[in-house]
């Protein structure tokens, strides 16, 4: 009796060894599995559409808008001078800029802006200030202009800056050629770099109210923004 119950110790004994590694067996298999498994990583699908373009008309830089109406004080002469502003945003031309609405009459066209003063026929006037476009770059546009001034004119040509147009090119003309005399119809052309060309501002006046008008020309000047 005491072998047989040794033996049974014996066999129970072994019978649990083996359940326990059998467990055991099974549990490492099922980790090796889990851990084994690939990675899949879902790429975000592709659309046959084309991305969207947004497209806009060029924005306001000054942060003012078209046809904004303020007041400003400007110097003549020394004196302090309450002007009346109106602000123009030209998308085709590629500028904005403000002007004297109470002096200047704007006649827009489709290829100018031109500010005429209220005191001249618009038909045939002697002060005024018109903006237009070229498609060649500064240089090349103030070469053609003098070439055209120098019939009539002495020419001077020389570096100048503008408030919020940066630097540009002036040519002046103000004496008549072949003489030392002042002409009756002065021009002051202003040609300011942009993306695409250049920007001519031509400032046409009367020498006897040469310094009044060429005064409040440069202040309108000095507002003028390129759009890009």
């Amino acid at each position: 009796m005491k072998k047989r119950s040794i033996l049974k110790t014996i066999v129970t004994f072994a019978t649990a060894s083996v359940l326990v590694a059998t467990v055991c067996g099974c549990n490492k298999k099922n980790t090796t599995t889990e851990n084994s498994e690939p990675v899949i990583v879902i790429e975000p699908a592709e659309s046959d559409e084309p991305a969207s373009t947004i497209t806009s008309e060029p924005v306001s830089k000054s942060g003012r808008e078209d046809g904004e109406r303020f007041e400003e004080t400007i110097i003549l002469e020394g004196m302090e001078e309450k002007v009346q502003y109106e602000h123009i945003v030209n998308t085709i031309l590629g500028f904005e800029m403000d002007y004297d609405y109470e002096s200047f009459i704007r006649e827009s066209k489709a290829d100018s802006e031109c500010f005429i003063s209220v005191y001249d026929d618009a038909g045939n006037p002697e002060n005024y200030l018109e903006v237009t476009k070229s498609a060649d770059d500064a240089d090349t546009t103030a070469a053609t202009i003098i070439e055209k001034l120098s019939k009539t004119y002495e020419t001077d040509q020389f570096s100048f800056t503008l408030d919020n147009a940066g630097d540009c090119i002036k040519i002046d003309a103000s004496v008549e050629k072949g003489t030392n005399q002042t002409a009756d119809n002065m021009q002051a052309v202003y040609i300011i770099p942009a993306s695409d060309g250049c920007i001519v501002a031509t400032s046409h006046y009367f020498f006897e109210a040469s310094e009044g008008f060429g005064r409040r020309f440069i202040y309108m000047l000095n507002t003028l923004i390129v759009l890009d």
